[in-house]
């Protein structure tokens, strides 16, 4: 592949070199050409000039998606367009629409859709390194994946992705979207001044970190460890109390249960069946269930805990995290396995 040219709109991610017209700063600048392996470009274009589409059968009204072809419709924002793993192409809706709320869909849904395009597994995961290995962290929105991160990353860990992860075949985790995205409560129980942060999107009370606040890694690292995230309930027995005040992890068993929560964590499942990517899925995600497996992370019940927790905790090494052999295991791991099934 040739060399990029750097401009002042070129980024990094994913292992693509990125040229926008549209300045992207949730994105990497670094050109290492190790890094770097292909390039796809994100312009402005006019919807008339689109070709007509037929459709899959999982389309909606709003998302329209062929093989390689991939159209959002976002009524007050605008129209983008994802083509053959290598373009993407927007439309502002009006001149009120601000960039920061079309970079929201540049950067999320029309990003992860071209990846899809290529093949790639794209977790709805965030990625964090440290010694040179990667954790991943899986959970459902709003489950603590962001706080969790800034915790991680203020004891020294490095971020890697947010939001969108890929991993690759060979198990490294690729550098991607790398700013965190707060909600106010969180940023409140952090200590943040959230009035000094960046909205992610206008009407909502959520908050950003961008790449320029953060420490964050350019090169790829191999997966070490997956985490699917769970609270642990305020309400126990006062015999739990110190197990309250400690982070605990165990693996989760059953293949077939841990294929179904990475597919489930895939990012826009809909989008791999409307370009017919979905077997691909699968034979990713089993891949990486064989190879590397998954364990559940139960954090403390408030975010001071979970930092008071994290000093004591080696997120690297699962089994260190282990519950107490007193605590009938059995019982623990399928009470909290069936829960993080429903």
């Amino acid at each position: 592949m040739a060399l990029v040219t750097p401009s002042a709109n070129t980024y990094t991610a994913f292992g693509l070199a990125i040229s926008s017209d549209l300045s992207l700063p949730e994105l990497g600048v670094d050109l290492n050409p190790e890094s770097v392996v292909d390039q796809v470009s994100i312009t402005s274009s006019t919807r008339e000039d689109w070709p007509e589409l037929n459709p899959s059968e999982h389309s909606t009204p709003t998302v329209q998606m062929t093989p390689n072809d991939w159209r959002l419709e976002l009524e007050g924002i605008g129209w983008f367009r994802v083509h053959q793993g290598r373009s993407i192409y927007w439309q502002r809706w009006d001149d009120s629409v601000s960039d920061r709320d079309l970079r929201t869909f540049l950067v999320g849904s029309a990003i992860g859709a071209l990846m899809i395009q290529r093949g790639s597994l794209i977790l709805h995961a965030t990625a964090l390194v440290r010694d040179g290995k990667a954790v991943l962290l899986l959970g459902a929105p709003a489950s603590g994946k962001s706080t969790l991160a800034w915790c991680l990353h203020q004891q020294g860990w490095q971020l890697l992705s947010s939001e969108l992860t890929l991993i690759d075949p060979q198990g490294m985790v690729w550098p991607g979207m790398q700013q965190l995205k707060l909600w106010h409560a969180a940023a409140m129980e952090l200590d943040l001044d959230w009035k000094q942060m960046p909205v992610v999107r206008k009407g909502l009370q959520r908050f950003s970190l961008m790449p320029t606040d953060l420490s964050t890694s350019n090169q790829p690292a191999p997966l070490a460890v997956i985490y699917g995230i769970t609270r642990r309930d305020k309400e126990g027995d006062k015999d739990e109390e110190e197990e309250g005040l400690r982070i605990l992890a165990w693996p989760v068993l059953r293949q077939q249960a841990a294929l179904l929560q990475l597919r489930n964590q895939a990012f826009q499942p809909r989008f791999y069946r409307g370009m017919e990517q979905e077997q691909q899925l699968f034979l990713h995600a089993a891949a990486l269930v064989r190879s590397v497996g998954l364990h559940r992370l139960q954090l403390p019940d408030d975010v001071k805990r979970m930092q008071i927790a994290l000093k004591y905790a080696n997120l690297l090494d699962p089994i260190s995290l282990a519950p107490k052999q007193s605590e009938p295991e059995s019982e623990s791991l399928s009470k909290a396995e069936s829960k993080a099934e429903k």
